[in-house]
């Protein structure tokens, strides 16, 4: 059997069936994501809040491939001298996808790399390449680090590993089918990091006459942290694409679906483990959650936000998530730190059921909430205002998630890294506080807690 698939995480034996639904659709894998998925759906239906919640976005991704278009080498994120046939062959998944990689006829290193170099960390990274022979037997690996470009050269006739250049390792595996999965690690800087991989005329040399002909065919690239190769986790399009993708799902109803309340990402957003962050100036969400439609009142509601941001905006006025009418007289909107240092939540008309505060960090878990006719805004689980509410209507335009939806129209950008967001029924005090524990716990064990 060849070793290709997705990691398959935690056995599902014990998981709660809602976290299992949620795996399913985002095909989040990872152990260390799963537990935690796991242990927030389970705490939250055992403190009752399961049943309250409307749309829980709990912004994790078990992306770990930092390259893009990893199984489409003629991608215009590829770069190189080599002419690329695309899926001119089975892959090792079986699947007609894997790429032809077409060499010239002058004197030139044949290799593919990343058009654009990637910022990494200081650390050891490993690459992988699937690779078949075509007329070559030798295949070259490349890792520059912006200031050393290192080579390790592989057999793929006979299944061994060549030269290896001092500063890094490499190693060869059996995929099948003449398919082998070559790999190597060395240690990479901040930036200026750049991948290749591509065919050799023989073991350590790298550049050479080509002939015309197909080198050796690849698919699969895969880059990742550490210095061990982890299951081959393709990315179709862009890494940030990936991550979006699974940054979308309600986690209460994981069906892709405006239905659903799933989001819809709009202008420039920064994905990563970390959470997900708005540029401040066009990016935002679309919940498709359109409060007094899916049954919240003004004496009836909760929103939350975990900001990872503790910096104002450099906005008079924003919003972290909200809608309402131009007026301002229905609106359900939240914001964290505004740069006059003010936190405030609104549950219908903002210059009379405005629950705020001073608030100088913006970081934190931040739950606005009315179970009844007084309004409470919480702050890492203890309340920090009350509100005595007015009686009125509460908007019926989707909930936007970096800005605010004013009468369909988005405006009051925000720039917060967002790491967890929920929309839902009011919460009594014992239940936001518990809300904040659980959702603590959840971020400590992806370790991003604030």
């Amino acid at each position: 059997m060849i070793g290709i698939a997705i990691a398959t995480g935690q056995n599902s034996a014990g998981l709660d069936p809602a976290a299992q639904a949620y795996f399913a659709a985002t095909g989040i894998t990872g152990a260390t994501q799963q537990a935690a998925i796991d242990n927030l759906v389970k705490g939250l239906k055992t403190d009752g809040l399961w049943s309250k919640m409307k749309a829980v976005y709990p912004f994790v991704t078990d992306n770990r491939n930092l390259l893009s278009y990893t199984e489409d080498f003629s991608n215009g994120y590829w770069a190189g001298p080599l002419t690329i046939s695309t899926d001119s062959t089975t892959a090792p998944n079986g699947t007609n996808t894997a790429d032809a990689l077409i060499e010239g006829n002058k004197s030139n290193t044949y290799y593919q790399s990343n058009f654009a170099s990637l910022t990494l960390s200081s650390s050891n990274y490993t690459l992988t390449v699937y690779v078949k022979k075509g007329t070559r037997d030798w295949v070259q690996l490349s890792m520059n680090n912006g200031t050393t470009n290192l080579f390790s050269w592989f057999n793929v006739n006979t299944g061994s590993v060549g030269t290896v250049q001092v500063g890094a390792s490499a190693s060869i595996t059996n995929s099948g089918n003449g398919w082998y999965r070559c790999t190597m690690t060395c240690a990479m800087s901040i930036s200026g990091n750049i991948i290749g991989f591509g065919p050799a005329i023989s073991d350590g040399v790298s550049t050479y006459t080509g002939n015309s002909s197909i080198g050796i065919y690849a698919w699969g690239a895969q880059l990742e942290l550490g210095s061990t190769a982890t299951t081959y986790q393709p990315i179709a399009t862009t890494q940030q694409a990936y991550i979006a993708s699974q940054f979308k799902y309600n986690l209460v109803n994981p069906v892709d679906s405006d239905a659903a309340f799933r989001l819809v990402f709009n202008g420039g957003w920064t994905h990563s483990s970390n959470g997900a962050t708005p540029n401040g100036t066009n990016g935002y969400a679309d919940t498709k959650f359109a409060p007094s439609t899916n049954g919240l009142a003004y004496n009836n509601n909760h929103v939350s936000i975990y900001s990872r941001t503790s910096a104002q905006s450099g906005a008079i006025q924003f919003y972290e998530m909200g809608s309402g009418n131009t007026i301002g007289d229905n609106n359900l909107s939240l914001f964290a730190r505004r740069n006059t240092n003010l936190a405030g939540y609104d549950s219908g008309d903002f210059t009379t059921n405005r629950a705020s505060f001073s608030n100088t960090d913006g970081q934190g878990f931040y739950c606005g909430t009315a179970p009844s006719t007084t309004a409470k805004y919480f702050k890492n689980g203890v309340s920090q205002v009350s509100k005595s509410l007015t009686a009125t209507s509460i908007s019926n335009f989707n909930v936007f998630i970096g800005g605010f939806n004013e009468n369909n129209n988005v405006t009051y950008y925000s720039n917060k890294q967002t790491a967890f967001s929920s929309i839902g029924d009011g919460l009594t005090d014992t239940e936001a506080a518990n809300l904040y524990t659980r959702v603590q716990a959840f971020q400590t064990a992806l370790n991003r807690q604030v």
